[in-house]
């Protein structure tokens, strides 16, 4: 009998070990010691309408190459989109196909994609981006609106004024500036150019002033009226060229290349990305070119060749937590805010100002085994409350990231 009793206790004992054990690249079949059950597959929907770019195709390879092989979901991606009526299409498709979440890369109408995921009891999450206030004001009870996790346009202001103090301090006076999607009213674009104006009027002397305009919010709205940025004279500072808009053609590069080689100038400030349109003109001359945009390989080249002096990049891995955020939702465990709505959090870029600095944060950037955000980390959010969430996501820069792992 007693041997009988130890034979039957060791093999209770066994498969207690084994269940608790699950699958360690799924994130286990009863969920561990997170209180969820992550047994079922969960099937979301990624909008996207860039489906060829560097950011694009960064953030792509971090989902499907990463995070799918680390958690139990699937991942069905739309066709690249061009417009609200495709938006409303595929997203009839993922609905159709029973996916449970809809994270959106794409935002041609943001708030018709959140009713529509209301209306179909489907969770809803925008990656990388922001609803304006009063969308948030308007949707942030909803129950299937997960949130939003990306910069926000006050980050991206101090992005574009961090970038033109970069250059002050150095004694800078002679600038062009990109305006990329300004002319179509693109915020995040007019908030960057609104901060470099800024950090010029600060630096321009007694009296220094955009078109009458000294302040943040009177800055933006200069440019809102005027749906592009003026050259001339900011004080002892000198925007000396602009170009706005994405009309590629022969003219438009034309002015680019025109812009680049302004006697005189000393730093071209893109909104966007700056290397690819203004570093061959560039190139030769003394002119320094700062961007906006995200780590890949052919910014690391271009600063290697010195056709790109400054980059505040987009990390792949920043869209792990609004994934966390929305399987969690899925599961049954909605992160919400003390109030009870849905996430509304920032997170900014990472900034390199040399070929070595870009090379060791693309390192940890572009790998698939070891993200910025790996699944040790991202494992933490599953139980962790609004206050933790939001401490997490606020701690976005390289150096915060690795002193996490």
């Amino acid at each position: 009998m007693k041997k009988f009793l130890a034979l039957l206790l060791a093999a209770v004992l066994s498969v207690s070990l084994l269940t608790g054990c699950g699958d360690e690249n799924k994130g286990g079949t009863g969920g561990g010691n997170t209180g969820l059950d992550m047994s079922k597959t969960i099937k979301m929907g990624i909008l996207v309408s860039d489906a060829t770019s560097a950011e694009a195709l960064a953030f792509r390879t971090y989902y499907t190459e990463y995070i799918q092989g680390q958690y139990n979901v699937e991942l069905i991606y739309s066709d690249e989109l061009t417009d609200a009526a495709g938006e409303t299409s595929a997203i009839d498709t993922f609905i159709t196909n029973n996916c449970q979440v809809i994270i959106s890369f794409s935002s041609f109408d943001r708030a018709a994609q959140i009713q529509q995921c209301e209306d179909a009891g489907v969770y809803y999450a925008v990656a990388t981006g922001t609803l304006t206030e009063e969308e948030y004001e308007t949707y942030k009870t909803y129950e299937h609106y997960v949130g939003a996790i990306g910069p926000s346009l006050d980050v991206e202001f101090e992005t574009g004024y961090n970038m033109a103090k970069y250059y002050l301090d150095q004694g800078k006076t002679n600038f062009a500036i990109f305006g990329g999607a300004i002319p179509y009213y693109t915020e995040m674009h007019i908030y960057r150019a609104a901060g470099m104006l800024t950090a010029m009027v600060e630096a321009g002397g007694e009296g220094a002033n955009y078109k009458g305009a000294t302040d943040k919010m009177s800055i933006i709205g200069q440019i809102f009226a005027d749906g592009e940025v003026t050259t001339g004279e900011i004080g002892n500072i000198n925007i000396s060229g602009y170009v706005g808009g994405y009309d590629m053609d022969d003219a438009w590069f034309g002015k680019c290349a025109q812009m680049a080689q302004t006697p005189g100038l000393e730093v071209i400030l893109a909104v966007g990305n700056g290397s690819d349109f203004f570093g061959t003109a560039a190139a030769g001359t003394d002119v320094l070119i700062a961007s906006v945009d995200a780590y890949a390989s052919s910014y690391g080249e271009a600063m290697e060749a010195g056709m790109l002096d400054y980059l505040a990049g987009k990390f792949s891995a920043s869209i792990g937590p609004i994934f966390i955020a929305s399987y969690r939702a899925a599961l049954g465990s909605p992160i919400r805010t003390s109030e009870g709505n849905a996430l509304a959090l920032s997170q900014g870029y990472w900034i390199a100002t040399s070929a070595e600095e870009f090379n060791n944060y693309y390192a940890v950037d572009s790998s698939v085994d070891s993200p910025a955000y790996t699944k040790e980390l991202l494992d933490t959010l599953l139980t962790a409350d609004y206050a933790a969430f939001e401490k997490f996501v606020s701690q976005y820069s390289f150096e915060e990231i690795q002193k996490m792992k």
